[in-house]
């Protein structure tokens, strides 16, 4: 009975450790643009259960002036977009919402404009993120791959694929909200801008500082991860 009773114990103690959800990231930048304050954007990212296994969910609000950009993503442990939803709001009033998931490889998504509505679908390589124009905390599916990857990335409403090359510039330290980290540098290069992205994350993988330089653009946490 005492065995029968442990290993009840045992089981139940990992179907609590499958069920739980565990916050990865979360936190909040402030967006700059030639060294003036344009916006904000809130973020979490977290691992949790669902029927296929854990998943990663994130959520998030970017906010510049009067224009709202709310995304909402469900990936699979390699970051493979599986569901995918957007509403875009300019004065409080809605002008877009977007929504795709995928099926294997396939990736079906159907947006609503003022202009009308369209639908598109894609066959996604193996091994693609998706990250959305204009998203911070989406980077960290790329940069996640390591120094030397190469990453398919999806940018959902521009309805793009390209591949995202990593490179590791080394490591530094940031001072944020007083408190220093140390961090590592990325560089991630390629896409259809050609925009280089320079991405300091801390030694858990955390998202700290993202900087666009052709673009003169700043993100910087508000508060330091802890």
């Amino acid at each position: 009975m005492l065995r029968i009773a442990r290993f009840m114990l045992c089981t139940c103690l990992a179907s609590a450790a499958r069920a739980q959800v565990v916050t990865v990231d979360e936190g909040s930048f402030a967006l700059v643009r030639n060294g003036e304050r344009i916006g904000r954007e809130d973020f979490s990212i977290r691992s949790a259960p669902s029927a296929a296994g854990r998943m990663f969910v994130t959520q998030g609000t970017v906010v510049t002036g009067t224009h709202r950009l709310a995304p909402g993503l469900n990936a699979d442990t390699a970051g493979f977009p599986v569901r995918y939803q957007v509403e875009v709001r300019e004065d409080r009033q809605v002008t877009e919402s977007y929504a795709g998931q995928s099926a294997g490889n396939r990736y079906s998504s159907r947006s609503q404009r003022d202009d009308g509505e369209s639908a598109r679908e894609y066959r996604l390589p193996s091994g693609t993120v998706a990250a959305e124009d204009g998203v911070i905390h989406h980077l960290w599916f790329v940069v996640r791959r390591g120094a030397g990857s190469r990453v398919p990335v999806l940018a959902p409403r521009r309805g793009t694929l390209d591949t995202l090359s990593v490179e590791l510039v080394g490591t530094e330290r940031l001072t944020i909200d007083v408190r220093e980290f140390e961090a590592r540098h990325f560089r991630v290069r390629g896409g259809s801008d050609v925009s280089i992205r320079d991405i300091w994350v801390d030694l858990q993988g955390r998202l700290l500082k993202v900087s666009i330089p052709s673009s003169k653009f700043v993100a910087v946490r508000e508060e330091g991860p802890r």
